[in-house]
């Protein structure tokens, strides 16, 4: 359920959330809903990049983070 969850919401932090990291999935909604609202004025594009790349790591740090989240080491 966490792979998916960061493969179609991952830029507002639903992973995150569902693995226990509230702070992290408040973190990344703050900075998507920051780089929509900021993007009239040309430096949205900083915060999406941001959430893009902290997504990507998350795709690499996911089998861990859930084996965490599952009790195992």
């Amino acid at each position: 359920m966490a792979y998916a969850l960061c493969a179609f919401l991952g830029l507002v932090g639903a992973h995150r959330f569902y693995l226990g990291h509230l702070g992290a999935g408040l973190v990344y909604a703050v900075l998507t809903v920051t780089g929509l609202a900021s993007a009239r004025w040309g430096i949205g594009f900083l915060f999406g990049a941001l959430v893009i790349l902290l997504v990507l790591v998350d795709l690499v740090r996911l089998p861990g983070l859930v084996r965490r989240a599952n009790g195992g080491l």
